[in-house]
């Protein structure tokens, strides 16, 4: 019967290579796992704190063929820009409404391509050249339950711009011609941003993301 043959005791090298597996999974792991919760944490803690009252909105209605009406606002993250009476499409414009189809791109619909509920990209605006209605004309009309296209100049021109100077005020912020307004779903501006601007689209963009339901 032959004899059996014993495994080698691990070599001291081998050991020192455990023992530093060792560390590394029981304690560099863990502590990176905690610093990128903490700077989680931390940079959500600092957006929400961005956030203000800025103003209520107003809603946007359907009238339906009955007399009933929807306010296609209601409950929803709302994502604004007033572009006023008979826009054109500037270079501006356009840089605008490019960043509207990425904001629909990345929040208005779901996983299996349906709108998703809850977030609203409006546009104000009354009239306009024909190669701006042209651009909005490019929309598809199966993806107008995330887009509202809403008139009212008067009455929208009152809340932002309100709202906007009291957040140039509070923030002793540079004041800005072409900016976003970001609304929660109870209709208070949380926010403005300069819509020419790719960092404070980008900000923007983060507290979206925070604000608007899980599901």
């Amino acid at each position: 019967m032959s004899e059996q043959k014993q495994p080698k005791p691990p070599s001291k090298s081998r050991k020192i290579l455990l023992a530093i597996a060792m560390v590394v999974v029981l304690g560099v792991f863990p502590a990176i796992s905690w610093i990128y919760l903490k700077n989680g944490l931390e940079w959500r803690k600092d957006a929400l704190a961005e956030l203000g009252s800025f103003g209520q909105i107003r809603g946007a209605y359907i009238i339906y063929p009955d007399g009933t009406k929807e306010n296609q606002l209601a409950e929803s993250v709302c994502v604004i820009h007033n572009f006023g009476a008979d826009p054109d499409l500037t270079e501006e414009n356009k840089q605008i409404l490019d960043t509207n189809k990425r904001l629909y791109d990345q929040f208005g619909k779901m996983s299996d391509g349906t709108p998703r509920p809850f977030f609203k990209i409006v546009m104000v605006y009354e009239g306009g050249t024909a190669e701006f209605r042209s651009e909005i004309q490019k929309i598809p009309s199966i993806d107008y339950a995330t887009w509202v296209q809403t008139g009212g100049l008067g009455s929208w021109g009152t809340i932002l711009n309100n709202g906007y100077e009291k957040f140039v005020l509070d923030r002793k912020a540079k004041e800005h011609k072409r900016v976003y307004a970001l609304a929660d779903a109870t209709g208070q501006i949380r926010c403005f941003y300069n819509a020419l601007d790719e960092k404070q689209v980008e900000r923007m963009v983060q507290q979206i993301a925070i604000m608007l339901p899980v599901k």
